[in-house]
């Protein structure tokens, strides 16, 4: 009976001590950042200014709000000018900034492009926590004897961190 007793105990405890020799344990840091949200605001309108149809042409709306090409005439009293957004991003975290491809304008029957769109804050921009000014111009495309009208339409600026 005691070789029974031995034997069942040396079964036990084998097994018992290969359990504990066949798992491990190993402990890892749980961390978080967390920064505020990235944010964006229009602060300007994209404005070309009263151009004249006479003749197809373009004008290009720096984005510093002045025409840095045209061939078509400016007239009256409206200065052309470049939109403008207030971006907001964590100090120290980059973001980018999309633009449309164009856009199309309508009169409520007549269309006209606005494309080229771009950007003055450069291919990546860094959040500083406080607001950044975006300056964004873009080329008005006029037909010849292009109709008469107050063209307007929307564009989105989508910023995104990195």
């Amino acid at each position: 009976m005691k070789k029974f007793t031995f034997i069942l105990f040396a079964l036990i405890a084998g097994t018992t001590f290969a359990q504990d020799e066949a798992k491990a344990t190993a402990t890892a840091n749980a961390a978080a950042d967390i920064v505020s949200p990235i944010g964006i605001s229009a602060q300007q309108d994209l404005n070309f200014g009263k151009v004249a149809n006479n003749t197809a042409g373009t004008v290009v709306v720096a984005t510093d709000g002045t025409i840095s090409a045209s061939t078509l005439s400016q007239i009256g009293s409206t200065s052309p000018a470049a939109a403008s957004f207030n971006a907001t991003a964590a100090n120290g975290f980059n973001y980018t900034i999309a633009l449309p491809s164009s856009v199309t304008l309508s009169n409520g029957t007549e269309k006209i492009t606005v494309d080229n769109f771009n950007h003055d804050a450069g291919a990546s921009s860094q959040g500083t926590g406080s607001t950044q000014t975006i300056g964004v111009g873009a080329t008005l495309n006029v037909a010849a004897e292009q109709a008469t009208g107050n063209y307007k339409g929307k564009f989105d600026v989508t910023v995104t961190y990195e």
